[in-house]
């Protein structure tokens, strides 16, 4: 029996770019954790924006759901379709709309379609002597529309920002398939509204992102990296101000890990040196040039009471990269140790050092039998902050949750934090947003997604949780 749905999809995008079959489809309707998993009538790989729009409006008509998916590397459920949605649900992605549309030099520029994997435009900077700085450790499959879907960040924002920072035009497929065409090359643009702005952070809620131009830079000439034990965050953090009066902007990344993830991280992985005594370890960057000297910093450690004698300084870019290797290998040593209450958090740097001190007693005080796994982007305040049981199962970590996550955000909000550092919403923290978002804000946003979307056509149940629950 021939299935008119499935007909126009094929005739929309061509049979070979439909896949049906559940078994073909499931990679896509689980989320990278393994934590959600959904239903949906198909998953269609458009190759142009002109199928996109098609495809929104034949959806519109027919009342399906859209989940917009990219490399579905998301942490928190944002790329998956729901479970038991009363709606049927088709997945867009985006994997095979990705060619590199134009790179303007004079104009440190590049334009790119949003299939196009991270790693695909670090190389094609580099490979004309440019930089593009945005780096994750999902940058060989996270897609480049579904970085600026969630506003990414990763361990250079320090000095560059996120992708918001780094994101000069884009251009959108919305809800009526109409195309929103902001896809500029300028600095400056003071004409209205910067409408960008909306569809970055938005998770796919209120439209397909289809092309971007960003930002490039000059190449840095060389990069001294280091990995030093501190004694505390607060040490951490008085040498993140040394450093950065010394350097000033030149300091692009500044990472903390506790002895903790080390510990679990020699289970799974090999690990070349001997885990040092200290409770908290630093990985720095520092972009330099021709008049940097070694000593100059090292005596600025030493001044910071940093012992060098258990610090490494990358003397290869073979080593520079073995010291990135271990910082991005963290979070798939957590995934292979067991479930974890994860918690993607932001504070005030003023406020880092007693909300893990006090907030790290009262989940002990839970669950005595807990661990931690905490590291994340220091300099710029924001910590994966991680509380496990190793080889607990997803109903167990469930559990632990409904014990932990309350104490964490109420912990994070009344120090002026965020729930949410960089990893978004998605389906997993769509209620403690609604707990514990300015009450205004949250009207507003919703009003803007009922203007954009009166029919929740895009990515249902993400940020915003069904009416029914």
């Amino acid at each position: 029996m021939t299935n008119p749905i499935l007909n126009q999809l094929y005739q929309i995008c061509g049979q070979d770019n439909v896949l049906d079959n559940p078994q073909l489809t499931d990679p896509y309707t689980h989320d990278w954790r393994k934590r959600y998993h959904g239903s949906a009538i198909a998953v269609v790989f458009p190759e142009t924006q002109l199928q996109i729009q098609e495809l929104v409006r034949f959806c519109q008509a027919q009342q399906i759901a859209i989940i917009p998916q990219g490399g579905n590397t998301s942490t928190c459920g944002a790329a998956t379709p729901l479970s038991d949605y009363a709606r049927a649900q088709l997945i867009i992605n985006l994997q095979r709309i990705n060619q590199i549309i134009s790179l303007d030099r004079d104009n440190y520029s590049l334009t790119v379609e949003a299939g196009c994997t991270l790693q695909q435009v670090q190389e094609y900077a580099s490979a004309h002597g440019l930089y593009f700085p945005l780096s994750l450790a999902s940058q060989g499959s996270c897609q480049i529309g579904g970085n600026l879907a969630t506003n990414a960040g990763g361990v250079q924002v320090l000095k560059y920002g996120m992708i918001r920072d780094l994101t000069l035009g884009l251009r959108a497929v919305l809800a009526n398939g109409e195309v929103l065409d902001g896809l500029t090359a300028l600095r400056k643009d003071n004409t209205y509204l910067d409408l960008k702005q909306l569809l970055i952070g938005s998770e796919g809620t209120l439209g397909i992102i289809t092309h971007a131009t960003f930002k490039l830079f000059p190449m840095p000439p060389a990069y001294c990296t280091l990995m030093f034990p501190v004694s505390s965050i607060a040490q951490a953090l008085q040498l993140l101000q040394a450093l950065k009066t010394y350097y000033t902007n030149n300091v692009s990344a500044f990472e903390i890990i506790k002895r903790d993830s080390w510990q679990i991280y020699q289970n799974y992985f090999d690990f070349k040196h001997e885990i040092c005594d200290a409770p908290w370890s630093i990985i720095c960057e520092i972009e330099i040039n021709n008049d940097f000297v070694l000593e100059n910093l090292l005596t600025l450690l030493e001044q910071n009471e940093i012992d060098l004698s258990q610090s490494i300084v990358a003397s290869s870019e073979q080593e520079r990269q073995y010291l990135w290797q271990l910082r991005e290998q963290i979070p798939l040593v957590e995934k292979q140790h067991g479930y974890a209450a994860k918690h993607d958090i932001s504070l005030p740097l003023s406020q880092l050092e007693d909300f893990v001190a006090s907030n790290s007693t009262k989940l002990k005080k839970l669950e005595p039998c807990g661990y931690f796994s905490i590291f994340g982007h220091l300099g710029d305040g924001n910590l994966h902050y991680n509380f496990g049981l190793a080889g607990a199962d997803s109903q167990q970590i469930r559990e632990l949750e409904q014990l932990v996550n309350p104490v964490v955000y109420k912990d994070i909000i009344v120090r002026g934090g965020s729930i949410s550092a960089e990893h978004g919403i998605g389906q997993s923290k769509n209620h403690w947003l609604q707990q514990f978002c300015d009450p205004v804000s949250y009207q507003l946003m919703q009003q803007l997604k009922q203007q954009l979307d009166p029919h929740n056509l895009f990515n249902p149940g993400k940020i915003f949780a069904l009416p029914q629950d």
